[in-house]
């Protein structure tokens, strides 16, 4: 069973995008969280802990992100958490690391106005069909 999160946060760097080696299009960012406690000995809140956490966005969520957030954006993630452990390039030992898998990823809205707009489908061209660009998609001329 996964093990589905939440998190806000903001992002540290601009998102990057690659190609997979399947040929699909990833899309990574890493964002920063912290919350605020209050302190009894000092009578005031202050900053916790500062978490950050990767972001992997496949396929189109990918896209929207790239076209979309910038570093510095505070974000809401929801996905899959991701758990890897691998060996240090520089001999340290073993390491580990968390990731989100993203399902959805959207501008905080207690933070931004924003105006949505859908971007374009693109409709798979099956074996056979004509595209609307080829000759045979054009009427012929009476």
């Amino acid at each position: 069973m996964d093990t589905y999160l939440m998190m806000r946060g903001n992002l540290v760097g601009d998102p990057r995008q690659q190609v997979a080696a399947g040929g699909l299009k990833v899309t990574k960012f890493r964002i920063a969280a912290n919350g605020r406690r209050f302190d009894q000995a000092l009578r005031e809140y202050v900053d916790a802990d500062t978490c950050f956490m990767n972001v992997t966005c496949w396929r189109h969520l990918g896209d929207n992100v790239m076209q979309s957030l910038r570093k510095g954006d505070t974000v809401l993630v929801h996905g899959r958490l991701r758990f890897s452990e691998y060996d240090d390039a520089n001999g340290g030992g073993r390491r580990q690391s968390y990731e989100i898998d993203a399902v959805s990823v959207g501008p905080d809205l207690s933070r931004y106005v924003t105006a949505l707009t859908r971007p374009p489908r693109e409709l798979p061209v099956l074996p056979g069909e004509a595209t609307p660009d080829s000759d045979e998609a054009q009427e012929p001329a009476a």
